[in-house]
């Protein structure tokens, strides 16, 4: 006689994997008798490269400029000042009001005057003519220059970008 009986059983399989996969894993410890110790010793030396060519722009000068960059964009976006053919700003549309003529003039010679130091920083640092330097940065300015801005073409009229 045959026996209709099957081992093992239909269906065992399913709950027999975690038993297998979890009943008779062995027990890992992670703690140690005493904390782990690490010692980390490190020697950091901090050394400024001086240039016997130039020094840089002073620190002033780059904070000076920072904070009139507002003031700048401001009188751009304005329509009063652009970018000139020689890296300088320049008044294009002087206001109307003297006072805000005045501050207009004002904050572009103060800017003029850090880009002067600025440009003859680099042309000192990179062996470079003065000349050479402000039409490199004049071509920087003008290409960084937004939509709307004046900048001045090298025949000496003036665009809006």
């Amino acid at each position: 006689m045959e026996s209709t009986h099957r081992f093992p059983p239909k269906g065992w399989l399913l709950p027999a994997v975690p038993i297998v996969l979890f009943g008779c894993s062995p027990t890992v410890r992670v703690t140690t008798p005493e904390p782990v110790k690490i010692h980390v010793h490190m020697n950091v030396v901090v050394t400024e490269k001086e240039s016997a060519h130039a020094p840089p722009v002073s620190p002033q000068v780059a904070e000076r400029r920072r904070l009139r960059s507002g003031e700048i964009q401001g009188l751009k976006n304005a329509g009063i000042v652009g970018e000139d053919r020689d890296g300088y700003l320049a008044v294009v549309h002087p206001p109307a009001d003297p006072a805000y003529k005045q501050y207009a003039e004002r904050v572009v010679q103060d800017e003029n005057r850090d880009r002067l130091q600025l440009y003859m920083a680099q042309s000192k640092l990179q062996g470079k003519p003065l000349e050479e330097i402000q039409e490199a940065y004049a071509r920087s300015w003008s290409r960084r220059a937004f939509p709307g801005e004046y900048v001045q073409e090298p025949d000496g009229t003036w665009i809006r970008k």
